[in-house]
């Protein structure tokens, strides 16, 4: 499969725990970001894409010729199917996510955006229809308080360690970084992990025992 049909198969067939729990099981137990990171709206908050790093520095000065020099350049890269994954320290003094970046990001094709600190104009990004996690809530601009001083570079968001490129999973329950090199191994055992508490389910709902069925399936 290529990105858009693995990424359409991932939204209709998987969800964000069973993820989880094939990393766990090949010794990735890190990959699911912080509980600090909650989606802005819950019925616009899913989505698969591949990792573009923004690493932010806090500042406490303003930088005088072009403040958002490489912002601008980075958010200007962004295509179709990426996830813009910012960086921040959990940086509370500014909102380094907005309206207009929300807008920039969805015409150029990105799917979604996980920012590590404050975000701002969220009436107006939940209009837009571009799922956002976020920390919290600030009205202050980033200019004087922080900048974009790197992009696709390692960096950590939500105390996991992303590179570009990796696959970014989000749904409600929150957000899983996909390494490279077991993505395939991930996706082949999930889908049998989906099949497995699928079957799961339909037991239980037709009145047997959860301990009957985990014997019989191994899914819990």
């Amino acid at each position: 499969m290529n990105d858009k049909e693995l990424f359409a198969w991932i939204k209709e067939h998987l969800y964000v725990p069973v993820v989880c729990d094939i990393l766990d099981s090949l010794g990735y137990r890190n990959q699911a970001m912080h509980q600090r990171l909650r989606p802005l709206d819950e019925n616009c908050c899913v989505f698969v894409g591949r990792a573009r790093t923004f690493r932010w520095l806090e500042t406490d000065y303003i930088v005088k010729e072009n403040p958002y020099g490489k912002e601008i350049e980075a958010m200007d890269s962004l295509k179709e199917n990426d996830v813009a994954i910012h960086s921040t320290d959990s940086a509370g003094t500014n909102a380094p996510w907005g309206e207009l970046m929300s807008t920039a990001a969805k015409m150029r094709g990105a799917v979604g955006c996980v920012c590590d600190s404050q975000i701002r104009d969220c009436m107006r990004i939940k209009e837009l229809g571009f799922p956002v996690f976020y920390t919290g809530i600030r009205p202050l601009d980033s200019q004087g308080r922080g900048l974009v001083v790197d992009y696709d570079v390692p960096v950590r968001c939500g105390d996991v360690l992303v590179n570009p490129g990796d696959l970014v999973y989000a749904d409600f329950d929150g957000v899983v970084v996909v390494p490279k090199e077991v993505e395939a191994k991930v996706f082949e055992l999930a889908r049998e992990k989906a099949n497995k508490e699928n079957i799961s389910r339909k037991e239980l709902l037709e009145g047997k025992t959860l301990a009957e069925v985990y014997a019989k399936y191994g899914a819990l």
